[in-house]
């Protein structure tokens, strides 16, 4: 379980690098948010329209970045 939580806390911080800094969903993170409302955000912001969804942008931003 330590193992996910690490690799979504870098998921996010790679994704955080990403985001405009004006975005929502940039600020939640900055402001260490928990990842509910991140994903809130990030649905606001209009880039999911789900939290399951929020999980796979996720890994899917970073994937693609490197």
């Amino acid at each position: 379980m330590a193992r996910i939580v690490s690799n979504y806390d870098e998921f996010i911080t790679q994704l955080r690098q990403m985001l405009p800094t004006d975005t929502a969903t940039a600020q939640a993170i900055d402001r260490n948010e928990p990842w509910d409302r991140i994903a809130m955000k990030a649905i606001d912001d209009g880039y999911v329209e789900s939290a399951d969804e929020f999980v796979r942008f996720v890994e899917a931003c970073v994937t693609h970045s490197m």
